[in-house]
């Protein structure tokens, strides 16, 4: 018998399905889940130097500035810290997401500089995608849910591709057209994946296991922030599936690394 057979490999069949099916959503999901557990370290680190502060001072401010009936002032205060400062670490999540094959994975001084790097690209971008989204709000509510799936890759899009603003739009769009309804799968997978966290936090509020005391809340704030990190990843792994579909098999192994 000239050939060897190794009776630990997988059958043939299922490595042949794999790859013939790269935008599988659970394979999709399950990838960020390695990427994420496997840079874990990284992803952490760069999460907790970018939003240990900014969740110190969004705590420091519902606790003594904002009224408790001021929600809507709370919520605003918080995405304005996530358009301006928290795009440092998603950019940098995705850095090292978008690393995470080559020869030398990217550290945490990397994923910082790769996220101040992006700091204008990134902030544009989400200035652009936010104003069509909320105009697209409040003009109907349908045009927001039309919109947003298709505009969901745009960090991802902005840090892989080095490109910005509507380009990076256009990109995400052109990318999920004619996938609304895959897409939107994985965006209700990871909603539900959310979910879980935020109904034991609910559940430990109310059996006062957790300090009512705005250090706390920090500190909750963050872990919920290296928690939120996998979904980056997951959305980074859809860019990358797409991208590679799109451009074909051999990308996969010539896939370019922006640094």
């Amino acid at each position: 018998m000239s050939e060897s057979i190794n009776p630990y490999a997988p059958p043939a069949a299922e490595v042949a399905s794999f790859h013939q099916d790269p935008l599988r959503i659970g394979a999709i999901m399950f990838k960020a889940w390695h990427i994420f557990c496997e840079r874990f370290v990284v992803i952490a680190c760069t999460v907790l130097l970018v939003w240990i502060p900014c969740e110190l001072l969004s705590s420091y401010m519902d606790a003594f500035v904002f009224g408790e009936d001021e929600l809507k002032r709370s919520f605003k205060f918080s995405m304005f810290l996530d358009n301006l400062f928290g795009i440092i670490a998603t950019a940098g999540v995705i850095h090292v997401a978008l690393r995470h094959r080559s020869e030398t994975p990217a550290g945490i001084g990397q994923a910082l500089a790769a996220g101040f790097r992006n700091w204008p690209r990134m902030w544009w971008t989400r200035l652009l995608t936010n104003l069509v989204l909320s105009m697209a709000l409040l003009i109907l509510v349908v045009p927001f849910f039309y919109w947003y799936p298709r505009l969901v890759l745009v960090d991802s899009v902005t840090v892989s591709e080095r490109i910005s603003g509507a380009a990076a739009m256009r990109r995400s769009e052109v990318l999920l057209r004619g996938r609304y309804w895959w897409v939107t799968g994985i965006l209700l997978l990871l909603t539900l994946i959310i979910c879980i966290p935020m109904a034991a936090l609910i559940a430990l509020a109310a059996f006062e296991i957790i300090p009512d005391h705005w250090l706390a809340d920090a500190a909750t704030s963050v872990a919920f922030d290296i928690f939120f990190a996998y979904g980056t990843v997951c959305l980074y792994c859809t860019y990358e599936a797409l991208a590679q579909q799109e451009t074909g098999p051999s990308a996969d192994s010539q896939q370019v690394v922006h640094v």
